[in-house]
């Protein structure tokens, strides 16, 4: 089995000018680092880490806060989800890399 392309390689580049720096835990755009907080970016890397693939809210709870987490991890991936969206201009009608699939899953497609 290959190793995954998000963790062999330092950048992992999308969409026409998108940028995620690994090391230095960083996205950019356009030439520019973008700001995005600490829980939409860890977000934001395990979907590139599963890419392609659909991501319950359940996994995406177990990784980013662990088990036995008692807040609100609807709302708390909801808004890290909208917040990713809105730094990547990435419209929930008409996604280009997150797709949700309502009541099931979320998917990331790096193009």
């Amino acid at each position: 089995m290959s190793p995954d392309p998000a963790k062999a390689q330092d950048k992992v580049r999308f969409g026409e000018d998108f940028e995620v720096d690994l090391r230095a835990y960083k996205l950019r755009g356009g030439g520019h680092t973008l700001k995005l907080e600490r829980i939409p970016m860890e977000v934001l890397l395990f979907l590139m880490e599963q890419r392609g693939q659909l991501v319950t809210r359940e996994e995406i709870v177990k990784k980013i806060w662990g088990d036995g987490v008692f807040l609100d991890t609807d709302n708390s991936i909801n808004g890290a989800i909208r917040k990713i969206r809105q730094v990547l201009k990435d419209h929930p009608e008409h996604p280009r890399f997150i797709q949700t699939v309502t009541g099931r899953a979320i998917a990331l497609s790096l193009r």
